[in-house]
């Protein structure tokens, strides 16, 4: 019998280790119009939550000043969390005093153009360092004061030296499981998403973080551009199905390569450029579902796909709607 209870008493354990799953997005554009693909996936799927990136607070560097970049509308009949991003250098140029002035005014002006409806949740995205850590977390604690759902975007170096980088002072964390290394490194295949890379960081870390998360997964894709061995630019939605055979061909190491000059949507390529093209693999996402439901210690955990407005995650909709019907 007492084994029995024993054994009883393992299983219930190791179920409590698990968490479920609910799933909403980003958006990370100016226009909030949504065409059909996007909204089907949204019906599709039981959505209704978008984290919405209301404004920027980006450095000026020609001017001394900050830049507020904005959305033009809302989103409506759909649970919109507003998401500020703030460039980490303006901690580092400005006082606290007035970033959190600007903030406030511009959450003012957003609520009156009903944008959004409240800020009962807000979600600060910036990459602080160890320089700009003590002004950042000040200004968090600010915003908490009139704030209940505070929640703060989390690095992967961030969950690993969690020690140095120290623990945001919000009710929530999301961990950033994206933009893992920089694409203007050309040895390396995908900047974007490699679940190996990503174990560096989460395994042995992950299931020790001591702030409730949610955990954000790429849904995007883009196109390195490189001139003369050097990054030129990101092309967003970067598709080689759509590649004129005339204008580019793909190297055996993955690259396309020009063979003239010529423009791809917008962008200017020019005789010899090179393309390489990232995206996250449907098997690596699955392998990195399978890591957070016995590492994460908690009921529930928020997935959070970046981003809706990308039109990979809308052309490979049957491939993350097996992840969410999986999990859901």
């Amino acid at each position: 019998m007492r084994i029995i209870l024993i054994f009883y008493v393992l299983i219930i354990s190791s179920c409590q280790s698990e968490t479920s799953f609910e799933f909403s997005t980003y958006w990370w554009k100016s226009s909030t119009k949504l065409n059909t693909q996007q909204k089907e996936f949204l019906n599709t799927n039981n959505i209704n939550k978008i984290y919405l990136r209301i404004f920027d607070l980006k450095f000026d560097e020609k001017n001394s000043s900050i830049l507020i970049p904005k959305v033009y509308s809302g989103f409506n009949d759909i649970n919109t969390i507003p998401v500020i991003y703030i460039e980490n250098k303006i901690f580092s140029k400005f006082n606290i005093d007035t970033i959190y002035n600007l903030i406030q005014q511009n959450i003012k002006l957003a609520i009156e153009k009903e944008i959004i409806n409240s800020t009962n949740n807000l979600q600060i995205d910036c990459d602080w360092t160890l320089t700009t850590k003590e002004p950042y977390f000040q200004l968090l604690k600010a915003l908490s004061k009139g704030i209940k759902g505070l929640s703060a975007t989390i690095r992967l170096h961030q969950i690993k030296y969690a020690q140095a980088t120290g623990i945001p002072p919000v009710e929530k964390g999301i961990v950033m499981i994206y933009n893992l290394e920089s694409p203007a490194d050309v040895n390396i295949k995908n900047s974007i998403f490699s679940y190996d890379k990503a174990m560096q960081y989460l395994e042995g870390y992950l299931d020790k973080y001591p702030l409730k998360i949610a955990i954000a997964l790429p849904a995007f894709s883009w196109g390195v551009h490189y001139h003369h061995g050097k990054i030129k630019s990101l092309m967003s939605d970067f598709n080689p199905e759509k590649i004129d055979n005339m204008n580019m061909s793909k190297n055996k190491d993955g690259y396309y390569k020009s063979k003239k000059a010529h423009f791809y949507n917008t962008h200017r390529i020019s005789n010899r450029d090179e393309i390489r093209y990232e995206c996250p693999k449907i098997e690596e996402l699955n392998k990195m579902m399978t890591f957070l439901i016995h590492n994460i210690k908690q009921d529930s955990t928020e997935i959070i796909f970046f981003s809706l407005n990308s039109n990979f995650l809308t052309n490979n909709k049957i491939n993350y709607e097996k992840i969410i019907s999986t999990y859901n």
